[in-house]
């Protein structure tokens, strides 16, 4: 879902930390731009519609994370409730390596061999919570100060409305919906982590329908210069997760205080 597009760019960030240690191009022709709510609403539409979306109150997915020509490809799992609870874990079996990632509505953490157990803080907490909504496919106009299309431009090889978003916060991002079919093909902007701001690219592809929604099975983050991820999705079970799934690690409480 658009919910996880957003948020796995935190739980790569031990994976590319790891990795340190394409379709053919739409011919361009003049289109109309169209208001970013229409485009978001084609795009609602697209994946199933709002009773669709809001047909299910939490998500569980299993698929695999690779970093793309290092040979390092990992194991994933991600959870999420409404109205913003999430959860993400990779392993990396071969190394023995795993990395947690977690929101419960209050607080936001993090837990990898590489930095630690921590609670994020700062420009990575605001991230989190602007991007936590677990019904975001929907884009709650109260959730942001403007949606604005830019521009129809090439991406991901398609023809794809531009359109900028900037959160209540004053974060921005950058999406692009297809002007064909209306789907989404992927987002660009910030993000945050101990490294600081990355410039990440987004692309979201081979949709696939899941409890009467359209969900991207395949998406491919470009962060930075040189570090290519690919996250494939397997399966998706809805309505499944358990509250307590979402409850703070002893040693993250204890952090809490």
């Amino acid at each position: 879902m658009h919910q996880w597009a957003r948020r796995v760019i935190v739980a790569l960030t031990v994976a590319v930390c790891i990795g340190i240690g394409a379709t053919n191009a739409a011919s361009f022709m003049p289109q109309e731009v169209l208001p970013a709510e229409e485009i978001i609403a084609r795009y609602v539409d697209a994946i199933g519609g709002v009773d669709a979306v809001r047909a299910h109150s939490s998500t569980q997915a299993q698929g695999t994370m690779e970093l793309l020509g290092q040979g390092i490809k990992g194991e994933m799992r991600m959870y999420g409730a409404a109205p913003n609870k999430l959860l993400m874990i990779v392993s990396f079996p071969d190394l023995g390596i795993e990395s947690r990632n977690g929101y419960n509505g209050e607080v936001a953490w993090a837990a990898d061999p590489m930095t630690g157990e921590r609670i994020l803080q700062g420009d990575e907490l605001q991230q989190v919570v602007d991007e936590s909504d677990y019904y975001s496919d929907l884009h709650d106009s109260s959730r942001f100060q403007s949606m604005e299309t830019l521009e129809v431009t090439e991406y991901a090889g398609r023809l794809a409305y531009k359109v900028k978003l900037v959160y209540v916060s004053g974060r921005e991002t950058f999406e692009y919906f297809d002007v064909d079919n209306g789907l989404l093909v992927g987002a660009e902007g910030l993000q945050y982590s101990l490294m600081g701001a990355i410039n990440v690219r987004t692309f979201t592809s081979e949709y696939r329908q899941f409890g009467g929604l359209m969900v991207p099975t395949k998406i491919v983050q470009e962060i930075g210069p040189g570090q290519t991820v690919q996250l494939t999705i397997e399966s998706i079970q809805f309505d499944s997760v358990e509250p307590s799934t979402f409850a703070l690690p002893a040693s993250i409480e204890a952090l809490v205080g």
